[in-house]
């Protein structure tokens, strides 16, 4: 799921990806270990930023790639403009409506893998069972 953020009350600072498509820990992964679990499942983006409570969250961070990662952060997070009038708005990338459905999640989990084009023929022939399963191990080359 990604997310628009708006007045970015329902959207979890530490763990949504509301940063162009990205969570946090997609570009500052060694600070997001110093930042306690209990914080990271419940702080929003709305409390992050305007109370300036991610500073705080981080505060463990002492070597050279942690504050890195921090000064990182703080440059990008120096243009985010959040949107009182808007809510939050989450949507499932891989489908164009923006709505999770089992049925795109399935086709994205499949998506470039080889097709079985005769399967028909094996599967609804006259054979016995043990003959179509045998079939079915020689087309996808397990025997």
């Amino acid at each position: 799921m990604a997310t628009d953020i708006g007045d970015s009350t329902r959207t979890l600072f530490w763990e949504d990806r509301w940063l162009h498509g990205q969570r946090v820990i997609d570009i500052a992964p060694r600070l997001y270990l110093v930042v306690a679990k209990r914080i990271i499942k419940k702080r929003t983006v709305a409390e992050a930023l305007n109370e300036h409570l991610w500073l705080r969250d981080a505060r463990g961070a002492s070597s050279v790639g942690e504050l890195r990662e921090f000064f990182a952060l703080w440059d990008i997070f120096q243009d985010v403009a959040l949107q009182p009038e808007a809510e939050d708005r989450h949507y499932w990338r891989r489908c164009s409506s923006g709505k999770y459905s089992a049925k795109s999640a399935y086709l994205h989990l499949f998506s470039g893998a080889t097709q079985f084009g005769p399967w028909e023929r094996t599967w609804q022939t006259w054979a016995p069972g043990k003959c179509k399963f045998f079939l079915w191990l020689v087309a996808h080359d397990r025997c």
